[in-house]
């Protein structure tokens, strides 16, 4: 039967050895630069390569972490980086940005590539993509059914790495810009502030309404073997080392006893306790089935739960004492949660007498100090066990996992000390000085054989010596430990060099410094949603116009992607002299069914699987959308093969834009709210089931709005605040070589749309005239600049 790989977290080295010792066939890490974790411990090269080596000797493979968007001031440094993981003998570098892959695939070729979750992979095509530029195994979205995994699997033969355990995102991963927008952290560069996490209204429903559950397949590990899914990955490098001991520990046993005895296979309670313990928001098995609607969610409570412990049944507001019912034991050092808040357990008691521990059944008086407030919790809350201090002394990692070897030692008197050995792969011998006779008491082999055991915290332990020597030796204790020592680390050095390379730094392109023509014109793009606004943009200036139906926003209003009205809309175009571009969506999962048959000017693309469909079309004909997340002129080269133009990050600044510019054709959002977030959780029809609310927004605790929409498949998709606008600095713009300005019209009427067309129509043709306009947004604060002039982490 198919043994997947276990991989598990290392976000330090004592998670590393956690992870080695419980069971883990592979582990993945991050450096300090370019780890979509940058809140991890995370490893300096040097201790990097000493975890790979770790990893290596003890047989388990070591995947590091290059999984955020790279700057194009960063290039030279990502190359240093590559060449110095390729060279220190990472299994595979896990990679985010389009342009990393490209240069890796042409000039570190024996350096694997894994594609991140940040890549938003998520149908057949996009997978088959990225296998025909040489990447080895895929990171699957989190949104993605078992049935859908298995398609994938089957069709392309990549590599399947899918997530088993621990936290979810509520948006596909790489195309949050929630956090990045709110205060400048970037989740596609690791910075990720977590606002998911945080508390928002909509409507009348408030509490934690982006926060899901953690996933959990420990009853499902089955249907993942039986799939062909390769990798069983668990979440985790923020994660202290014990959990990471916990949940290999368990998943460890539970694929090993499925793979001896499918039919018997179960999940244990102690299993499931465990998992529990450790840490969970209420645990979900995800997309695995199907969109779970609200069972995804976990709305109450965005921090851990771990156990329940009780329930408050008193509360002496001037001793700040709470009385708990007791379901399970608890003792000093563990920690609780009640409400939204939560203490470690410093002192208790019971009938007046301070006490270390308590059983189920009894009644327990607990201070809360000024840790937690009354008004986080009522009489008959419930109290979790949020941390078990019993349970995590238990998962305190020893090293234990050690490599057998064989010793033998061949000592003659007057001849140099000779000592080998051998771990059933590798040999190394060693001499040091000559052996000689007793004077006094020879060395027994039972002496000597004891003192080479000596392995201490070495990965070796000798199961046997062999001996050839001769009658009545001597040889100093200190000369058998100096031979042991050199003998071990040239077996380390031995077994560790099979994995290290000889890697030539990647060579990045030189800079353009061509500058466009000053007389050439840029042309005005409008995003639009439906015939009224396209009809508005196409009247009032625009150049180019893209329609689609990704997210619905005006439901009064005639909506595509119907044939009828797609046909009206690009003879409409056709008529005025303006190009009219299908716009796709980014989230595609049969991304094979095009309306290719339409007479469109094109398409404008938004993910991997719809450009490998519409490969044989004229390059003329796609322009490459920033759900593709084009951060530096490598990605931007490369997707130049198959455009007329890409459209940057939103993420970048006006300055970093024009250092792309020089590199090719560009497109840049100038207008508009466009989504911060993309969900295949209905958020709107999981609150409301029964209603069709329209033109709703959600609410952070700032009082800031975000409008949310949803799209004909029932995805969710939660826009920015503050509408971005750059009326005032269009010349800006056009002094920075950007070819084309967009304006996303989605979420407008067919006046906004006029008004705002025509106010940019004439913002440039002031400009390339020489004149001022007198145009701007007003400073009320409803709008932003967004990144243009701040940029991100």
């Amino acid at each position: 039967m198919h043994k997947p790989e276990l991989l598990a977290p290392a976000g330090s080295k004592e998670a590393l050895i956690a992870a080695v010792e419980n069971g883990a066939d592979a582990v993945y890490s991050g450096g300090t630069s370019f780890s979509a974790r940058q809140y991890a411990s995370n490893f300096t090269d040097e201790e990097l390569e000493r975890a790979i080596d770790y990893a290596h000797m003890r047989g388990v493979k070591a995947y590091v972490t290059v999984n955020t968007l790279v700057k194009d001031s960063e290039l030279e440094d990502a190359c240093k980086y590559l060449q110095f993981l390729c060279n220190a003998g990472a299994d595979a570098v896990i990679v985010q940005d389009m342009g990393i892959l490209r240069l890796m695939r042409e000039q570190l070729p024996e350096l694997p590539v894994h594609a991140s979750t940040q890549m938003t992979l998520h149908s057949v095509e996009g997978v088959k993509f990225l296998k025909e530029m040489g990447v080895k195994r895929v990171v699957l979205a989190r949104e993605l059914s078992l049935e859908e995994m298995r398609r994938i699997k089957s069709e392309t033969a990549v590599e399947i790495e899918a997530f088993i355990h621990g936290a979810l995102c509520f948006s596909y991963s790489g195309q949050c810009l929630l956090s990045s927008m709110i205060g400048g952290r970037s989740g596609n560069r690791g910075y990720c502030a977590q606002p998911c996490r945080k508390k928002y209204r909509l409507s009348e429903m408030e509490g934690y309404l982006l926060s899901p559950r953690d996933l959990n397949m420990s009853e499902h590990i089955g249907a993942l073997v039986d799939a062909g899914i390769d990798s069983f990955k668990i979440e985790g490098r923020m994660k202290r080392p014990e959990y990471v001991a916990g949940v290999v520990r368990v998943y460890r046993s539970l694929i090993d006893r499925y793979l001896e005895s499918p039919g018997s296979f179960r999940v244990l309670k102690e299993e499931k306790h465990m998992l529990r313990q450790l840490f969970n928001r209420g645990f979900t098995t995800g997309y695995f089935s199907g969109n779970p609607g609200s069972e995804l969610m976990s709305r109450r409570y965005p921090h851990n739960r771990g156990t329940e412990l009780g329930r408050v049944i008193d509360y002496e507001p001037r001793k700040k004492m709470v009385s708990v019912a007791l379901k399970a034991p608890l003792r000093i050092g563990d920690g609780i949660g009640i409400g939204e808040s939560g203490i470690i357990i410093r002192t208790m008691y019971a009938d007046s007498q301070r006490i270390n521990a308590a059983v189920p059944g009894s009644t327990v008086k607990i201070p809360l100090g000024d840790d937690i407030s009354r008004g986080d919790f009522s009489r008959g809350d419930i109290v979790f066990k949020t941390y078990d201090s019993r349970l995590m002394a238990s998962l305190e990692t020893k090293v234990t996992k050690k490599i057998p070897i064989r010793m033998a030692i061949k000592a003659r008197i007057g001849e140099p000390v000779e000592l080998s050995i051998n771990d059933g792969e590798n040999e190394v011998a060693v001499q040091g000085m000559s052996a000689f006779k007793a004077k006094n008491k020879p060395l027994s082999r039972k002496m000597i054989a004891d003192q080479l055991k000596k392995l201490g915290n070495t990965v070796f332990e000798a199961h046997e010596v062999e001996f050839e020597t001769d009658d009545n030796i001597f040889i100093p204790v200190s000369e058998l430990n100096s031979l042991r020592r050199d003998a071990v680390s040239q077996l380390e050095n031995r077994r560790a060099q099979k994995w290290k390379r000889r890697c030539s730094k990647p060579v990045i392109p030189e800079k353009s410094l061509e500058r466009k023509n000053p007389e050439s014109r840029p042309i005005l793009s409008v995003n639009t949603g439906s015939i009224e606004c396209l009809e508005a943009a196409i009247d009032s200036g625009a150049d180019v116009v893209y329609i689609g139906n990704e997210p619905q926003m005006n439901a009064d209003e005639r909506r595509f992607p119907d044939k009828e009205n797609l046909s009206y809309a690009i003879e409409y175009g056709k008529d005025k002299g303006v190009s009219v571009l299908i716009s796709t969506p980014r989230i595609s999962k049969e991304s094979g069914h095009l309306s290719m048959e339409l007479d469109s000017d094109g398409f404008l693309v938004a993910n991997l699987g719809v450009l490998y469909s519409l490969q044989r079309l004229d390059a003329r004909k796609i322009i490459v959308d920033y759900p593709l997340n084009i951060f530096n002129r490598l990605a931007m080269k490369y997707f130049l093969n198959y455009s007329q133009r890409v459209t940057l990050s939103p993420e970048l600044t006006l300055n970093e834009i024009k250092n792309l510019a020089a590199s090719g054709p560009v497109e840049c959002i100038v207008h508009g709210l466009f989504p911060l977030m993309v969900s295949e959780h209905g958020l709107v029809r999981g609150l409301f089931p029964g209603d069709r609310l329209q033109d709703v927004c959600l609410k952070d605790e700032k009082g800031f709005a975000f409008p949310v929409r949803t799209d004909i498949q029932g995805r969710t998709y939660i826009m920015n605040s503050r509408e971005l606008c750059m009326l005032e600095y269009v010349p800006d713009l056009i002094d920075a070589d950007v070819n084309c300005l967009r304006i996303e019209a989605k979420t407008y009427d067919k006046k906004t749309a006029g008004e705002i067309t025509r106010a940019y129509r004439e913002a440039i043709d002031n400009s390339i005239c020489g004149k001022k306009t007198d145009k701007q947004c007003n400073d009320s604060g409803e709008y932003t600049t967004g990144h243009y002039f701040r940029g991100v982490l």
